[in-house]
């Protein structure tokens, strides 16, 4: 692939963006176009030019882009310190740097870090947090994981729904869960999942209903009264009359309409089966014909009858549509005072957070622009302390982010002024975003926002808005093509405009860069439906990339120069994850490793429902379901009728010997006759037996190793178990939510997900360049690939979800048993029609990741007009055919097998060579106890559990000694410990209470005389007397409790590593320790245990260098000074 010339288009944007400062601007950088390097640009050149790293703030899209910016920006630094100017950066530097700007770079490497780089929600945490008092949170929050997030608020739902449904409450929520119990408590968990995601939600304003009562009685009576006097009688309509004047009588029957339980009949009233079609609409009224009939068998003229239907067709439709006026209405109360009965579940939320010193991700957002907002001391503070705010993706922010980019970056013209109407400080914000790629208006982003920034910009100054369109990714055919088919539908109505982009990259010299793949699944009748244009398309896409990889070339980006297609280099990309397990099955029949974030069939995996039987029988002995699974799955491979022989060979009971026995994970093993199920049945039953005592993921982490599930999935998948190891760590992580004890609670939700077919996305291998990558159109935003195929784009687009929100004016609009109010069938066809408008953006995403060959199936059928692919015009049928028969076929080969040519010989020179250079490593530790029997420095071996059952390494019994006991010691060190380190207050009462509290958990009784046992007054006052001695004393403020301290040496060879717990010490102001402290409990030490004390601080003062050390006697009282030992420490 040859290059384009170095003069780009767009060089004169370029410089603007990186190198004028001292103007506000919003570039609009098209896919591919190096926005990346224009930010990490502008920040470096910022820095040449003295701006501190601390005044920049840098907001991304995700943690990821965040690190690729500063990482960046360390490159840009260095070069440029260097005196070297990167190629992104020429056009900006033309003249290279003075010597004054190489000197502020060089100054400002040592502080790159003080650049804030974050996420929207971890640059509001920053904003918020120097503010606690005015933002109105804790100072101590801490920012709640979203799952556990999302977890709470659902228990708040449920608890406040308990209560509202307790009895002790009447009104609107109890009259319809009496109706309908199950929608009733689904649609309050919406209500309240909008409410907690738009805090200003608010339901459709009501038409009064009582006169649309009236009028639909009204027009029902003038039906009955037309067919009653009509000159002639036409039998289906006076049975449509009949049908509405029994629905005006039952509308009639209720007696208190504006009662909750009256406006529940109302919504729940049904219009008569006489009126309705089978889908339960109104039928539509043709009768024409029956009237000319009707009118004829009563002497009346042809006219006479095409009258009267007139007439009846009039009345007809007017009682259908004041009933549906009144409903409509109905259900428009009825959601207003659904709305404001879930309103205190928000408060109860708020609170819940604030008792627990917690935020969530929405309260940062909201936290920061409130701050913002209210106190304009504050506002003025944050705008000097973040002088330059860049934004990048800013097509993907939503109205109240945006607010508080124009609050911190901007000034009010007027008194009063609305924030958008806030001039923005030159050179104060920087927005970097392509609206052609604004595709995440399911996670709240809104173009409209981008839309109205852009205005702004405009308007301030027509120098504001800079367009970047240089593409560096895919060659000029590519460009083309997307640049034909996108720019009418992208400049429509509704759509943010559209500007060509601009080839960097020439085409290849041989072969095409925009191709269709010929797929043939039509049928005898020339049709074929969804299953049968996916299997054909699955099979022919995999039949293709089978000989793509290793039989077509492609450049290297990095070297230039061209090398055979990897399977990396492809990528499929679907515009939803349904039924893409399809795709994933025709690649790996033809052993084709494929890397997906799209799927969404984690359950469906075999190595998953292994995992998930594993689950069952740790958590319930009794599940012989799912042990039964487990032992005839691959894991063990058992078939039926061995399984049948374990169980037939089982012992049966001598009450019922004609019973056939269960198998259980409670049998005795050794009564299974099979050597493999009795080898699996001992782990499982050893496994079992600490499931109450370990956390749900730390026991099935030891399944997987003990039972060997990744070296066979590795064995079963032939080199490519990526994905499914990518799997197993992935249900891991799923057990990582669920404390001790939690086991049988995570086997639960599991099977539910299991039998409930839940749709999870699978987790993604390590080694994704060595597998094609299936990913959503969403997923594929801001990656690129050699090859590109669209794939799956017969699935039709789906429809709007029933609850919308008009974001304009933030009204929720939801039916209620199926009743829309007023507005929503207004509310549903603009967010369709946005929801449109997106999906063509995100075929522009599709289509721009491609670097060298866009391929495009085109299958031999009509696709339906509500498929992807009819979204736009792609022009399919212009497109020259690529056909696979021209490259080379890939055969699936297992991976040659090297021969071992390693004698006894070779391994047993190798083995001694291994074992010269090994170093012996013994670990030391100066001793703690205060038993004066053992050495003062010890060996510490590992306790390592090699025992194959569920017997545990046995603790040390408690000694039962009262007076000078290990017990009295233990707590002693406690109190003093958390004294030093805040936990617990010095004053004596508060020790008293402490030790209490201690002597409880160590399962004694507090007594008032010590010599009699522990007594807390005692304790206290031991401590309250260690704290005044005056050694101490001089040292408190300094001391830092349980220090770990290590130190090595070598002799002989053999490497000695010492690490021991330092009761307390001090550090010298070059951080090595200074003293050591060591509490002693003794009531009476005799001569021997005081030398044996004195040696032990001396190994730690040998060990750590510290010229000083105490043995504190804290019932005594008294301190015996310690000095090093004339020679350090020996083994």
């Amino acid at each position: 692939m040859t290059t384009m010339s170095a003069q780009l288009k767009d060089d004169g944007a370029r410089f603007d963006a990186i190198g004028r400062h001292t103007r506000s601007i919003l570039v609009e950088a098209g896919a591919g176009s190096g926005k990346t390097a224009v930010m990490a640009g502008r920040i470096a050149v910022m820095l040449a030019e003295g701006t501190s790293p601390g005044a920049i703030a840098a907001v991304t899209f995700t943690e990821l882009a965040a690190s690729e910016l500063v990482s960046r920006v360390r490159e840009f630094v260095a070069e440029l310190s260097e005196g070297r100017i990167a190629p992104e950066l020429k056009v900006a530097l033309p003249d290279g740097l003075s010597d004054a700007q190489r000197s502020n770079l060089i100054t400002a490497s040592a502080a790159i870090d003080e650049v804030t780089c974050s996420t929207i929600h971890g640059f509001c945490q920053r904003l918020i947090k120097p503010y606690p008092a005015e933002a109105d949170i804790d100072p101590g929050a801490t920012v709640m994981d979203r799952n556990l997030a999302d977890l709470a608020f659902l228990e708040i739902v449920d608890g406040w729904l308990r209560e509202r449904l307790s009895g002790e409450h009447g009104g609107i929520i109890a009259e319809m869960v009496l109706y309908n119990p199950k929608s009733t408590v689904e649609l309050l968990h919406k209500i309240a999942a909008n409410l907690r995601s738009r805090r200003t939600l608010k339901a459709p304003s009501p038409s009064p209903f009582a006169p649309l009562i009236s009028e639909f009685q009204q027009a029902a009576t003038a039906l009955g009264d037309f067919i009653e006097n009509a000159s002639a009688h036409e039998p289906e309509t006076a049975t449509y009359a009949a049908g509405f004047v029994q629905m005006a009588e039952a509308v009639a029957a209720v007696a208190e309409p504006q009662s909750p339980a009256g406006l529940v009949q109302l919504l729940v009233a049904r219009a008569h089966p006489d009126v309705c079609t089978k889908t339960g609409g109104f039928a539509a009224y043709r009768k024409k014909g029956k009237w000319v009939e009707a009118a004829k068998q009563a002497g009346l003229s042809k006219a006479d009858g095409e009258q009267l239907n007139i007439a009846a067709d009039d009345l007809y439709g007017k009682c259908c549509a004041t009933w549906a006026a009144m409903q409509q209405a109905i259900a428009g109360h009825v959601l207003a005072a659904l709305v404001s009965e879930a309103a205190p579940i928000l408060e109860r939320y708020r609170e819940y957070k604030r008792s627990s010193a917690q935020l969530d991700f929405d309260d940062l957002i909201y936290a920061a622009r409130d701050l913002l907002r209210s106190h304009e001391a504050v506002r003025q503070a944050l705008g000097k302390r973040f002088a330059h705010v860049l934004v990048d993706e800013f097509q993907d922010t939503d109205p109240l982010q945006t607010e508080i980019f124009w609050r911190l970056c901007g000034d009010p013209q007027n008194e009063g002024d609305d924030w958008a109407d806030f001039r923005i400080r030159p050179g104060a914000l920087f927005l970097v975003g392509d609206p052609k790629q604004a595709i995440y208006r399911f996670r709240g982003a809104d173009v409209g926002a981008y839309v109205q920034a852009r205005s702004a910009f405009i308007a301030h100054s027509q120098e504001s808005l800079l367009s970047i369109s240089t593409n560096f990714r895919s060659c000029a055919s590519i460009l083309t093509f997307v640049n034909a088919r996108f720019e009418a539908v992208l400049s429509a109505d509704g759509q943010p405009g559209f500007t060509a982009l601009d080839a960097f990259h020439s085409d290849p010299a041989e072969g095409v860069c925009v191709a269709a793949l010929d797929v043939a699944v039509a049928g005898e009748d020339g049709k074929a439906n969804v299953e049968q244009q996916r299997d054909g398309e699955a099979e022919a896409v995999a039949d293709l990339c089978a000989r793509l990889i290793g039989g077509h070339e492609i450049a290297d980006r990095r070297t230039g120069t061209p090398r055979l297609c990897q399977p990396g280099d492809i990528a499929l990309l679907a515009p939803t994850g349904a039924e893409l397990w399809r795709y994933e099955e025709a690649l790996e029949r033809r052993g084709i490793p494929v890397a997906t974030q799209a799927g969404k069939g984690l359950f469906r995996r075999q190595e998953i429902q292994d995992l998930i039987a594993v689950t069952r029988v740790l958590a319930d002995r009794r599940d012989t379901l799912a042990l039964g699974a487990l032992l005839r799955g691959p894991l063990v491979g058992l078939a039926d009728e061995e399984l049948l022989d374990i169980v037939w060979a089982l012992p049966r009971s001598e009450s019922e010997p004609d019973r056939i026995p269960r198998l259980t994970l409670s049998v005795d093993a050794d009564t299974v006759t099979h050597d493999l199920a009795r080898a699996v049945l001992v782990k499982l039953q050893a496994l079992a037996r600490r499931a109450n005592s370990t956390t749900p993921h730390e026991l099935l982490s030891q399944a997987i190793d003990v039972l060997r599930i990744r070296p066979i999935l590795v064995e079963r998948h032939r080199g490519q178990a990526e994905r499914a190891l990518a799997n197993v760590d992935l249900y891991l992580n799923l057990a990582t939510a669920y404390a001790v004890r939690g086991l049988r609670s995570f086997s639960e939700a599991m099977t539910t997900a299991w039998e409930d077919e839940a749709r999870a996305v699978e987790g993604r291998p390590d080694a994704q360049e060595e597998a094609i990558s299936l990913f959503t159109m969403h997923a594929a935003k801001g990656l690129e690939w050699p090859v590109v195929i669209p794939i799956n784009t017969m699935t039709g687009v789906m429809g709007p979800d029933s609850a919308v929100t008009d974001r304009q004016s933030d009204t929720f609009y939801c039916p209620i048993f199926g009743v829309p109010p007023e507005g929503h069938e207004a509310a549903i066809e603009a967010e369709k029609l946005e929801l449109d408008r997106e999906r063509i953006r995100l075929w522009y995403v599709a289509a721009t990741r491609a670097r060298q060959l866009l391929i495009l199936p085109r299958l031999d059928v009509s696709p339906s007009k509500s498929a992807w692919i009819s979204l736009l015009d792609l022009s399919l049928a212009e497109l020259p055919a690529i056909d696979p028969g021209e490259l080379p076929e890939r055969s699936p080969s297992p991976a040659a097998e090297v021969g071992n040519a390693q004698t006894r010989e070779i391994f047993a020179a190798e083995a001694e060579k291994i074992l010269q250079r090994q170093v012996h490593l013994t670990w030391l530790a100066p001793s703690r106890s205060e038993d004066t029997s053992g050495p003062v420095v010890v060996s510490e071996e590992p306790d390592l559990w090699t025992d194959s059952d569920d017997r545990q390494p046995q603790e040390l019994p408690l000694q039962l000694a009262i007076q000078g006991s290990r017990e009295r010691g233990l707590i002693l060190h406690k109190l003093m410990e958390e004294v030093l380190t805040g936990e617990t207050f010095d004053d004596l009462g508060s020790l008293t209470e402490r030790a209490k509290e201690l002597i409880v958990q160590f399962g004694r009784t507090a007594v008032s005389d010590a010599a009699r046992g522990l007594s807390a007054e005692e304790l206290a006052s031991c401590v309250e007397k260690t704290l005044k001695l005056d050694p101490i004393a001089a040292v408190r403020r300094e001391l830092i409790a349980e220090f770990p301290v290590f130190a090595s040496h070598t002799a002989d060879g053999h490497e000695y590593a010492t690490s021991g717990i330092a009761d307390a010490l001090t550090l010298t102001p070059e951080g090595r320790p200074g003293t050591i402290v060591d509490w002693k409990s003794d009531v009476a030490p005799d001569a021997v245990s005081l030398e044996h004390y004195r040696g032990q601080v001396q190994a730690y003062l040998d060990m750590t260098g510290a010229e000083r050390g105490m043995i504190v006697l804290m019932t005594r009282g008294e301190i015996i000074e310690v000095s090093p030992s004339s020679v350090g420490s020996t083994p």
